[in-house]
């Protein structure tokens, strides 16, 4: 304990004929904890008072200091005579963050459906009578909502950290007990294969063309008295439909390419205030840039927040080349490009692809039939 509590400097040189050069020096000062590393290089510790003296010793007998690192007690005493205003800072801002932990800055909605998340975080904001944590009476908010909104069924409020957290059980209606029912309209374009009526009044035929948005079935009936009756439309209906996959060629193209080359900058904040930086100006010609932010570390008591910027250098590439050479590949690339949006188990009816060239650009567009169920 004593040991650490001195106050000294430790010196870390290189330099040929060491034991001579440290002899003399020992007559001037006292030297601890000499440890020899190295034939050209050792280490020893002085009394911080020495320290004037043995630096200007070193420097006039041309032996190069390579580190100086303060040691024991005297170290952190200086660091916090130096830095006062760094202490101080953090004192402000831990005060500032136990008094801010206190109030609720954010309200959290889970388990809505059907209602408006953003409206029940309206109806609480203006339900709470403040933001200190310990006015908040969660139990009366729960009330409230189940009061004000139906469709709730179960309800929790409570605050974790420094959010209010709702979740919330929403009532099932069925569709049965309404009559604002929607028709069937298709998903797709394309030629009606079949058709299995259940419930609802048909708005095409088999053999029909229909594109993506007709109707295919109302929602309603005609009853025996000539009436009109709402219900819900329940319906099988499948078509051959077209899936498209498209792909380009340009004989004289333009690309930009990374060159492996890239530099990175942060900025640390807290509360919102930028407490560090090291971002310089970018001093590539041409470059792409990714931004990120993020907590600095999980595990800090503080809010610290970093935010990175990254700038990838980029070159031109200049390519020419005729279609004919790169023709199979591009048709290729447009075809695995339609079969992205082929379901699973689907199996292809009929595959074709069109070809079509202006200006320099040529566009292949690859078309797979399948049949598929439209109705939704």
């Amino acid at each position: 304990m004593r040991k650490n509590l001195k106050s000294r400097t430790k010196f870390k040189i290189k330099s040929l004929n060491q034991e001579k050069k440290l002899s003399s020096l020992a007559k001037l000062v006292r030297l601890y904890n000499v440890d020899r590393i190295d034939k050209n290089l050792t280490s020893f510790e002085v009394e911080d008072e020495n320290f004037k003296l043995t630096k200007k010793f070193l420097e006039n007998n041309g032996i190069e200091i390579l580190e100086v690192e303060g040691r024991g007690i005297g170290k952190y005493i200086k660091f916090l005579f130096s830095n006062w205003g760094i202490v101080l800072a953090g004192v402000l801002l831990a005060i500032v963050y136990i008094v801010q932990y206190q109030f609720v800055w954010r309200i959290e909605i889970d388990g809505t459906e059907i209602l408006s998340s953003s409206e029940i975080s309206s109806f609480v904001s203006e339900a709470m009578p403040s933001q200190f944590k310990r006015a908040i009476d969660t139990k009366a908010l729960e009330v409230k909502l189940k009061d004000n909104f139906e469709r709730i069924s179960a309800v929790s409020v409570a605050i974790i950290g420094q959010t209010l957290v709702v979740n919330i059980s929403e009532a099932y209606i069925p569709d049965e007990m309404g009559d604002n029912f929607q028709p069937i309209v298709s998903q797709y374009s394309g030629i009606i294969t079949r058709i299995d009526l259940i419930q609802g009044t048909l708005n095409v035929k088999q053999g029909d063309i229909v594109r993506e948005g007709d109707v295919l079935v109302e929602p309603y009936i005609i009853d025996t008295d000539g009436e009109k009756r709402a219900v819900k439309p329940e319906a099988k209906i499948e078509a051959d439909i077209w899936i498209f996959g498209e792909s380009e060629h340009s004989e004289y193209s333009r690309k930009i390419e990374r060159t492996g080359n890239k530099a990175e900058f942060s900025e640390v904040y807290l509360f919102g205030l930028k407490i560090y930086s090291n971002v310089k100006e970018n001093e590539f010609e041409r470059y792409e840039s990714e931004e990120s932010e993020g907590d600095l570390s999980k595990n800090m008591l503080l809010p610290f927040k970093v935010k990175r910027y990254t700038y990838y250098e980029t070159k031109e590439i200049v390519e020419n080349s005729k279609f004919e050479e790169v023709k199979d590949k591009k048709i290729d690339e447009a075809r695995q490009n339609a079969l992205i949006y082929l379901q699973e188990s689907e199996i292809i009816k009929d595959e074709n692809f069109t070809v079509r060239s202006a200006g320099g650009v040529t566009n292949v567009t690859y078309i797979l039939t399948v049949n598929r169920e439209i109705g939704g």
